[in-house]
């Protein structure tokens, strides 16, 4: 719990690519953020958050808990995150591994995290972001902006594309992306990755027949293997009308 010190919107989500982009933010790196005093010296700062989303304003008192706006990537971001400080005494501090602070009879606290919230920061070894269907090749910078919507696809569409999206893959790690209907295998696309990735996209489809596509249900199904170890694997269909 904590009051608002200080908060700033407006500022455009906009990705980090060229030296130009950050030469344009200027003194601006958190982009829309919050600052919250926790008193005893005591703060947080929130940076990169969605332009327009801010849910609080300067002076608002708020409880652990309250929602202080959306995931945005506005300022110095070259992809959609939030960017989390904490300071005591304004100096920043690691809340994964915290020095005593003279408030916990004696003992070192090795986490400022609750314990459930530790929990669910666990690091994920792999984690499908997203998964769907497209009418064509599908750009990494529409999932990362949002700029990528689901739609219906009908019978004359140009084509069918099935695509994934994965974070925190390892080196030769195989990811596999198909496209089926009714059990048969319409396009496959597989690929072993010489190196840990961060994120990747991967796609595959078919063009339209040329008696239009069939109505019904397609599937398409994505998993990462390592060896013999199958890591992250999801299934999803649509209909086309």
């Amino acid at each position: 719990p904590g009051t608002v010190k200080a908060m700033r919107d407006g500022v455009a989500d906009h990705l980090m690519l060229t030296p130009e982009d950050r030469e344009q933010v200027g003194n601006r790196e958190c982009g829309n953020g919050v600052v919250i005093d926790h008193d005893g010296g005591w703060e947080t700062q929130y940076c990169h958050m969605r332009q327009g989303s801010l849910a609080v304003k300067s002076g608002d008192r708020v409880e652990t808990g309250t929602r202080l706006g959306r995931v945005g990537y506005s300022g110095m971001a070259a992809f959609p995150h939030v960017h989390l400080t904490v300071r005591k005494d304004g100096k920043s501090l690691d809340p994964f591994s915290n020095p005593d602070d003279g408030t916990a009879c004696g003992a070192v606290r090795n986490s400022l995290w609750t314990d459930e919230a530790a929990a669910a920061l666990t690091y994920a070894r792999g984690q499908l972001l997203r998964t769907g269907f497209a009418t064509r090749k599908v750009e990494m910078a529409e999932l990362e902006t949002g700029g990528l919507s689901d739609q219906a696809i009908g019978v004359n569409f140009p084509a069918l594309v099935v695509y994934g999206w994965a974070i925190n893959l390892a080196k030769d790690d195989v990811i596999t992306l198909q496209l089926k209907r009714s059990g048969r295998v319409l396009a496959e696309n597989s690929i072993k990755l010489d190196r840990p990735k961060a994120q990747y996209l991967l796609f595959t489809g078919k063009q339209r027949p040329a008696g239009g596509w069939t109505k019904g249900e397609y599937y398409g199904y994505i998993e990462v293997r390592n060896g013999t170890e199958l890591r992250l694997s999801r299934s999803f269909a649509i209909i086309v009308d």
